[in-house]
């Protein structure tokens, strides 16, 4: 994970034109998080959203790919140059990501 500053500032400042975001460094990247959700990701110069299936239509209409570390892959896709770019339609991803990211993390572990 590795982001250079002047990407990560651009990136931050697009998502807080639309939402209140907080964002922290993790791991040479940048966590991003709305409302104290964590949502999305800047990684490699590249920023990613949460996705899932109610959220997947948005990512495939613009062929996003998924966001690939060591281990494998992660449950993100790319955001495209042109949606951080249209305000519009970044507040609908964020919104999307971050109710994706809210009913994973609601969802409650198995019982034994």
């Amino acid at each position: 994970m590795a982001v250079s500053p002047e990407v990560a500032a651009r990136m931050l400042s697009a998502l807080e034109s639309v939402r209140p975001i907080t964002s922290r460094k993790m791991f040479g990247g940048v966590g991003v998080y709305c409302d104290g959700t964590f949502f999305a990701v800047i990684d490699d110069d590249r920023l990613f959203f949460k996705w899932g299936p109610s959220n997947e239509a948005l990512f495939d209409e613009v062929g996003a790919e998924q966001w690939f570390i060591p281990q494998g892959p992660m449950p993100y896709r790319e955001v495209p140059e042109s949606i951080l770019q249209d305000q519009d339609r970044l507040g609908e991803w964020i919104d999307a990501a971050v109710d994706v990211a809210q009913t994973k993390k609601a969802k409650k572990p198995k019982s034994q």
